[in-house]
């Protein structure tokens, strides 16, 4: 029970960490019930990885591989939220003859703004989850076929180097 003990103390580190976000997300929107789910989530969370570590053997394994799965699916959602952006783009004003639209950058007006520029807004926006999805769903199938060419004696010969 001590990895229990152990995990429940980092949940609490994790909570200090995360108040960063927790608290002024709170402060901004009113609900503090966001907050308090949470804290709540990461010693939930917390209490879960100690008791799968205190239990070990094929456990362990088997929560790796879901965690395993778990980060190539969020990699694999990041990259697909980049790209559904940037085809189902809309333009939020339409510049005409009675439309004056202004593009603001840093609260500053900088002129107008034309349905291209707001394109390449969006485009240049979409990358960061673009690119940082794909930096994990690529680490995650690194690691996931390391550590299948580590496991299984066959699996060497599939995956070697040449």
């Amino acid at each position: 029970m001590e990895e229990v003990q152990d995990s429940l103390r980092s949940g609490l580190y994790w909570c200090v960490a995360f108040s960063v976000i927790l608290l002024p997300v709170g402060y901004a929107t009113g609900l503090w019930v966001w907050v308090t789910l949470g804290y709540a989530a990461i010693i939930c969370v917390s209490v879960i990885v100690g008791v799968v570590l205190a239990l070990g053997g094929r456990m362990l394994t088997v929560a790796a591989f879901l965690l395993w799965l778990l980060v190539l699916g969020v990699g694999t959602g990041l990259v697909a939220f980049g790209v559904h952006a940037v085809v189902t783009f809309e333009p939020y004003c339409t510049p005409s003859e009675t439309v004056d639209c202004r593009l603001l950058l840093n609260g500053q007006d900088v002129g107008e703004a034309s349905v291209a520029d707001q394109r390449r807004s969006m485009v240049t926006d979409s990358l960061v989850p673009i690119g940082g999805g794909a930096v994990i769903a690529i680490a995650a199938l690194v690691f996931g076929t390391a550590r299948v060419r580590d496991r299984l004696p066959r699996a060497r010969y599939l995956f070697r180097r040449r």
